[in-house]
Order: structure tokens, then sequence, then C-alpha cells
């Protein structure tokens, strides 16, 4: 059976208010019962309020922590872009800085940095493995083109120079400016006769080339001095060995290819 508790009450309540109860012996007992009873309730209302005002405090500090911790992870995520983006900058960077400390401004070949860095490459090969040779190309009187057409037609002569030599090249080896009117060609596993070969096709196509400037028209050469590999070598001796067959070939009347 489910009992009435505000009938209860109201009917307890109209006991205690009715004067002619006022002598009955349980009235007393009544009494105190139902200030217990009050008391009681108010307690449960007491705890009730703060429990409700406990939910209420955490439910605004949860809401607070819960846009505090939004508000921090927007801007970690802000910071994690703008990070992500400085990365790829400074790769970006980097790339560059590299590329120009490696490669040639003018001729955009490879300098001699990065030639030094590919000889390296091939003499750290067991020395079985190595077969190559490589070549000094040297420009035929430069100097006389600066002076008669001055230094940006020089330098034009470069840049034509530095397309026209790795095409003969192709991909049979690397060439880079070796420093003012010099190139370095390195030609892996080629032995002295295809390299002396190669060199002497790549001399043929440079005294074959007609370059025009602005209505200037002028033809030049190139000399070549070719070493071979030679067990026991160093990056020194082999680019010493070179240089002088370079020398040679301009001793001997340039524009031809002389072999160490």
């Amino acid at each position: 059976m489910k009992i009435d508790f505000s009938a209860l009450e109201e009917e307890v309540q109209r006991i205690l208010d009715t004067p002619e109860y006022d002598d009955h012996p349980a009235r007393d007992a009544l009494g105190r019962l139902w200030e217990m009873n009050l008391n009681q309730w108010n307690r449960v209302e007491r705890i009730t309020r703060l429990s409700d005002s406990y939910q209420d405090m955490m439910m605004k500090r949860e809401k607070s922590l819960s846009a505090r911790f939004d508000r921090h992870l927007r801007q970690l995520e802000k910071i994690t872009r703008i990070s992500d983006h400085y990365q790829r900058v400074l790769k970006q960077v980097n790339s560059e800085l590299e590329q120009t400390a490696l490669i040639d401004p003018l001729t955009e070949l490879p300098n001699r940095r990065m030639m030094m860095k590919r000889l390296s490459t091939e003499f750290e090969r067991d020395e079985r493995d190595k077969v190559y040779c490589v070549a000094m190309v040297d420009v035929d009187h430069f100097k006389l083109v600066n002076d008669e057409y001055g230094h940006q037609v020089g330098d034009d002569v470069l840049v034509a120079l530095g397309k026209a030599m790795p095409a003969v090249i192709a991909q049979e080896g690397y060439i880079g400016r070796w420093g003012g009117e010099e190139f370095l060609v390195l030609l892996p596993g080629k032995s002295r006769q295809q390299a002396q070969q190669l060199m002497e096709a790549m001399r043929l196509a440079i005294a074959e080339l007609e370059l025009d400037f602005d209505g200037k028209r002028l033809t030049t050469s190139v000399s070549i001095g070719l070493s071979e590999h030679r067990q026991g070598d160093t990056i020194d001796s082999l680019l010493t060995r070179a240089d002088d067959a370079l020398y040679a070939a301009k001793s001997l009347g340039r524009n031809q290819v002389t072999v160490d």
C-alpha cells in the first residue's frame, strides 16, 4: 500500500494544532516525533541544496576546464601549424643554401666543391673498382675575349659552354666549373681510350660551335688535359697529372686533347 505522506503530514499537523488534544498522553511524544521529522527533512533539504550546489559547481568547473582545454588545444594546434610551416620553410632554405653551396651561379654547373665531393666518393671505392679518368678543360684565349668584347660577353661564353659540354658528355660522366675559365670532367668507369674519345668529341663540338651575342659572332676552342687513375693515386696526384697534361696541350698549340 502506497502511503500518502502529504496527507499524513497534514493529519499530524492538524492533531498538534487541536487544543482538545493538548492533554492527550501521546501528544508530547507525537510532537517530539514531528519535530524530529521536521529536523530530518530540513537536514535532507540542506544536504540536497549542498549537493545541488556542489553538482552545479562541478558542472561549471568542468565546463571551465573543458573551455580552457579547448582553448589550449586550439593554441597548440596553431603552434603546431606554425611549427610545421617553419619546418617546411627551414627545409627549403637549407635546400637552397646547399644548392647555392654546390652550384656555380654563372653556369649552373656543379662547382669545385661539388666536384671534389664526387671525386672523394670515387676514391672511397675499393682499389679494384677504381676505373675512371679526369680531364681538365680550359677555354683557349679567354683573356682576349674579355679584353676585346668585354667581361659580359666572356660570361656569356662560359654560360654557352656550360650548356654545350654537358650535352656531349650526357650520362657518361660529370662536368663542373673548376674556376675561372677552367672546367673539370669526371668519367667513372671509363678507360683511358674511352675517355680520350669522349674528350675529343667534346673538343670538336666546341670548335664547331658558333656563338652570337647581340650581333657579335665568335668561335672558341678548348684545350684538354686527361689523366687516368693509377693504383696508389691520391686526388691531388690525379688532378696534378691532368693539370700537367692541360699545360702540355696549351704548349703544343691549344685546341687539342693531351693524355698524361
